[in-house]
């Protein structure tokens, strides 16, 4: 295990205590931002830098995908059918596609808003969604405990069962060596699958692994949900942890230059952690409780407010 290090406010040096919707935040450094308001209770949840240079986030309370410009105009879009979107990515067709959690179906969304849905399973639960390396949508199916492949040629569905009974497959990312990644929440394991279908449990033991990504150093890179770390994957299946003072930790998604960014739901900070393992963070965002957080054009970074129901940007 290698301790990180960890710093506050350094190029993440945020005030962050908003008040009016779209006002300046104050900073102690250039850094500044602002935020945006969706309606109240909608719960937003993940968000992603789509193909038309928009930011795209899921509502996970209101059956709504929300698009909001980099000037802050928003705009939402009902699901056709009452639905819990969850997990938001840009697709390789120009569209943005999504999952709808407990409807058995996944969405896609073009970049005028029309939204068509796409039915895998009665019972299904989708949760994470990625964009596979053959080019097709693969996600995950927590309550099925499958993965999922959408071939975007033929539309037609493949599934893939999860070894490990129960495992509550959630987050999914493509690694640079051609396989998918994903993590088992409850089982508290992290698997390799290849585009044929294959899955392979690792060994080493984790706990309550929550998403999942592929860093710019092209290894793979988890949070754990509860325990204060963030782990890290080398293509020859090494594990190393970086202990973290922040609590509740949730998405973690590619940075600028050779970092990634992730949110703490409990301590209501976003953060940032370089591939050696160092570790900055922005002063707590009262009553925010980040969920979904993604780099947007330019230096912006945006995230989203799941308790105080706003989209937040600030520049690098």
């Amino acid at each position: 295990m290698n301790p990180s290090r960890i710093a506050t406010l350094g190029p993440l040096a945020l005030a962050l205590s908003l008040a009016a919707p779209g006002s300046a935040i104050a900073g102690s450094t250039p850094s500044h931002g602002v935020s945006f308001p969706v309606p109240k209770g909608s719960q937003p949840i993940e968000i992603t830098l789509g193909p038309d240079g928009n930011l795209w986030y899921t509502i996970q309370n209101s059956s709504r995908i929300g698009r909001i410009t980099p000037g802050g105009d928003s705009t939402t879009f009902r699901t056709p059918e009452f639905s819990t979107p969850s997990d938001i990515v840009a697709g390789p067709d120009g569209n943005l596609w999504f999952t709808e959690g407990s409807t058995g179906k996944i969405g896609r969304i073009t970049t005028d808003g029309a939204i068509t849905e796409f039915m895998f399973s009665f019972f299904g639960v989708s949760s994470g969604i990625t964009v596979g390396p053959d080019g097709n949508i693969w996600f995950t199916d927590v309550d099925g405990n499958q993965i999922w492949r959408f071939d975007l040629s033929s539309g037609v569905f493949d599934r893939f069962d999860v070894p490990t009974p129960n495992a509550f497959p959630m987050d999914i990312t493509t690694g640079t060596d051609g396989n998918l990644w994903f993590v088992e929440q409850a089982a508290s394991k992290i698997a390799r699958m290849t585009v044929e279908g294959e899955i392979t449990e690792l060994d080493e033991p984790v706990e309550l692994p929550s998403h999942i990504t592929t860093g710019p150093d092209g290894n793979i890179w988890f949070t754990e949900a509860f325990s204060q770390r963030i782990g890290k994957i080398t293509p020859g299946d090494q594990f190393t942890f970086y202990p973290t003072y922040l609590h509740t930790l949730g998405k973690i998604t590619p940075g600028f230059g050779q970092t990634l960014l992730f949110t703490s739901f409990g301590d209501n900070k976003v953060a940032e952690i370089t591939t050696e393992g160092v570790i900055t963070s922005s002063r707590a965002i009262p009553g925010s409780e980040p969920t979904g957080i993604t780099r947007g054009p330019g230096y912006s970074v945006w995230f989203l407010g799941f308790d105080s129901n706003r989209v937040y940007r600030y520049l690098r």
